[in-house]
This record gives structure tokens, C-alpha cells and sequence, in this order.
């Protein structure tokens, strides 16, 4: 099978399951974990200055789980898509000037130098095809057969998927239903009981409508049974709500003495392979950002805010939002999650301030994203990586110096592998 996805989520799949195999050696991949591990080099040097090839050589092991001998394939590679230049003594690399692009021409551009200069193998075809079917939506594993791939071809990759982590199979209602860790990370079984018991195309429309108007209110969605004008049958609503109450979304919500309580919805959050650890929180912060502009914007007392997307600018360009008798219930969670602080005035009225630590700049950016194409990008890369990628050898070194070297893993080979390996060394003994 050939493989047909755009050049952009070619790259992104890639990575997500490089990252997702880790130090796991895949004797059925050939090219697609080199072209992740590119992806992620490129995420962390993307804006540094010119790098030490030696600090570049400890910070890829030890924070990016890329070993010295495969680090020489992805330099040359990002040589070759222009992502980097090298500097050489002779055969000897002595440090690399990032020159790689914004997030987005990043992965489209990988994406082309892969389908340009690289083969990728059925498995791997396959394995890219399946993971992106799963970023929509969990799915029956009976499904899968669809793709015109061969079923121990099929049944092999699921094997690796799930061992390599970004691929999970649940029994539910007599189904086995397949999903990813990397975008459905919390509450699999969940998931898998609704696309078992509603189906998977039910699931997909939904997450679809809420990714274009992330932070929707729960209230808004069960008075007007639509979301941005789409029309919603009961049974949706219901589903929505079975999403929402077992916490498979995880709603954020505020409480006001004019509207009561109201949960706003988002699509799932990422995984660990998405969402790095370090910006779980920055994360969160930034859907209470857009919870609180989208409870003015729908469930006011007086002031209704008109546009989200202006307010978290505002809040962006000038550090605070105008003073008004509604902040003080709209943005008091914040002032919990330490993303800014409110400064009473007279008569009731607040003014919100940010706290302009670098994750609240942060979690703003990324609440602007969301508001604005219901996504983010980066949000994978480990900013202490990047920050020692800037460091001299000695500090990084000494950074690492206490950590354990890492032994990697090889996952079995498949029954027709082992098979063929068996043949192979019979025929050379039979031939002695």
C-alpha cells in the first residue's frame, strides 16, 4: 500500500511514533523512526544559536533518546532538507547553526524531503495510516481491515503499536476497539465503550465540531443543540455529556452567582508523546484562559465579551483587562492557577493582571491558538533540553553525570522474520 497522507502529517506521524518507541528497536522499520527522530531534533534546536557538536551529541541521548551512531543520519539528513548548516574539520563535525523553519513549514517540509528521498516500507506505510486514522477517533479494530492491508501485515503492526506505546486495544461490548494513547490519553476505556457502543463516525463528528470552538459551553451546546451552528441530535447532546461527566474531556468549570455553574468543552488532551510533562500545567492554564472569555462571551451578567481571541491578545500585548463588575467571578479560578491576580477598584469593580512568568506568556499563546484554529504546535518539546542544548560541555556533563546509561530494547521479531531467519542459517550450515 502506498502511503497517502499530506507531507505534514507524514512528519507528524513519524514522530509521534518515534517518540512513542523510544529506545524500542522495530526490526520491521527501516526509515520512519529516523525521519521522527529528525522532527524532534529539528522541534528543539528550531531559533538556537550554533551548537557544539559534542553538547549536541550528550543532550540527544540523554533528553531525546537519539544514540551518537543514528545522530550522524539525522545531521545529514537535516543537512540535506536545509535545516541546519554543518561545520566540519575535515570528516569530523564540530558543531551545526540551526537554520530550521516555523512549526508548520517544519513538518511540510520534512514530509516532502521524506517522500522525495527516503522509501518507506508497507509496515511503515502502514503503521502511518493506521496511527492517523486514530488521531480522529477510536476505532473498531474490525475496521482497520478497510485499508486493504494484509491481516498479518495488520495484525503485526498493531502488535508494535502496542507495544511501542502508541497504540492501545480495548475489549468492550464483545468489540475490540483500537485507539492511541497520544491523542486519547486519559480514560481509554471510556472512549472505547462509546465508539462501541455509538460507533466511531459519531465520536469523530463531535470531536471534530468542538475542535473548531474549543471551550464551548456544556449549557450553551444543551439550550441551543448545536455547536457553531451545526445542529445536534439528543443522542449527540447525550454523548457529549457522557464525555463531560466521566471525565473523559475533563471540562473546566466556573461558578457565578448570575449563571451558576457551567463546564466548557475541549477535544482530548494529548498524551505524553504530544504533551510534554513540562507543559501539562502550562496546558491547563491556558484552557482556563479560554473558559473564562468563553463564559463572558456566552454567559455574561452584563458585559458580554464579542471577541475571545481580541481579549487574550490584549491580554498579551498589555499585561491586564479593563476593570468591570463581572472579572472578579470570571477570572477568579485564574488567580488560583497563578496566571494573574485581581486588583479591586471601587464598588465591585476588578481589574485582571497577568503574572508575566514565562508560562503564563505561554499558556496565553496557546489559548490564543486554540480560540483561533483549535489546536497548538510545539507543545512537544522539552525545554530542558533546549536549555542545555545552550550550555558548554562541562555543564551539561555535569547535568547528566548522574544518570544511568540507557539499554535499548528490540521488540521480537515477527513468526515470517523469525522464519526466514531460521532458513537462512539452516541453508548456510547445510551448505558447510
Amino acid at each position: 500500500m502506498s502511503t497517502v497522507l499530506s507531507e505534514q502529517d507524514l512528519a507528524l506521524r513519524c514522530h509521534d511514533i518515534s517518540v512513542g518507541l523510544g529506545v524500542k528497536d522495530v526490526p520491521d522499520f527501516e526509515t520512519l523512526p529516523e525521519v521522527g527522530l529528525m522532527v524532534r531534533l529539528a522541534l528543539h534546536i528550531r531559533g538556537l544559536p550554533r551548537i557544539d557538536y559534542e553538547v549536541l551529541k550528550l543532550v540527544a541521548y540523554h533528553y531525546l533518546q537519539i544514540s551518537p551512531m543514528v545522530l550522524k543520519n539525522v545531521i545529514r539528513d537535516l543537512d540535506e532538507a536545509e535545516f541546519i548548516r554543518v561545520l566540519s574539520e575535515g570528516q569530523t563535525i564540530k558543531a551545526i547553526i540551526p537554520t530550521v523553519p516555523y512549526y508548520d513549514e517544519l513538518y511540510t517540509n520534512i514530509g516532502e524531503f521524506t517522500k522525495s528521498e527516503k522509501n518507506l516500507n508497507e509496515a511503515e506505510q502502514l503503521a502511518l495510516t493506521i496511527l492517523d486514522k486514530l488521531t480522529h477517533s477510536p476505532v473498531a479494530k474490525d475496521s482497520l481491515v478497510q485499508l486493504g492491508a494484509d491481516n498479518k501485515l495488520l495484525n503485526r503492526n498493531l502488535v508494535i503499536g502496542n507495544q511501542g506505546n502508541y497504540i492501545i486495544t480495548k475489549r468492550v461490548r464483545g468489540k475490540d476497539v483500537v485507539l492511541s494513547p497520544v491523542f486519547f490519553s486519559e480514560n481509554a476505556d471510556i472512549y472505547a465503550d462509546l465508539v462501541a457502543k455509538a460507533g466511531a463516525k459519531s465520536i469523530q463528528r463531535l470531536l471534530k465540531l468542538v475542535e473548531g470552538f474549543q471551550g464551548v459551553p456544556l449549557q450553551i451546546i444543551e439550550t441551543q443543540k448545536e455547536i457553531n451552528g451545526v445542529k445536534l441530535t439528543d443522542d449527540e447532546i447525550n454523548l457529549l455529556k457522557r464525555l463531560a461527566s466521566d471525565g473523559a474531556v475533563k471540562p473546566p468549570s466556573i461558578s457565578t452567582s448570575h449563571a451558576g455553574t457551567n463546564h466548557f468543552l475541549f477535544t482530548p488532551k494529548p498524551g505524553a508523546i504530544r504533551l510534554n510533562p513540562t507543559k501539562r500545567e502550562v496546558y491547563e492554564r491556558a484552557m482556563a484562559l479560554v473558559s473564562a472569555v468563553r463564559q463572558g462571551q456566552f454567559l455574561p451578567k452584563a458585559y458580554r465579551i464579542r471577541s475571545p481571541y481580541a481579549i487574550l491578545n490584549s491580554l498579551k500585548d498589555k499585561g491586564y483587562l479593563r476593570a468591570n463588575t463581572e472579572a472578579y467571578e470570571q477570572y477568579k479560578k485564574l488567580t488560583f492557577m497563578r496566571v494573574g491576580r485581581l486588583e479591586p477598584l471601587s464598588n465591585g469593580w476588578h481589574v485582571f493582571r497577568l503574572n508575566a512568568t514565562e508560562e503564563n506568556l505561554e499558556a496565553i499563546g496557546i489559548a490564543i491558538s486554540l480560540v483561533d484554529t483549535g489546536g497548538v504546535k510545539g507543545m512537544e518539546v522539552d525545554e530542558d533540553a533546549r536549555i542545555a542544548l545552550g550550555q558548554d560541555q562541562s555543564y551539561v556533563e555535569s547535568l547528566i553525570g548522574s544518570k544511568q546509561l540507557r539499554e535499548r530494547e528490540q521488540l521480537p521479531l515477527s513468526e515470517e522474520h523469525q522464519e526466514q531467519i531460521e532458513n537462512m542459517f539452516l541453508g548456510g550450515a547445510q551448505n558447510n
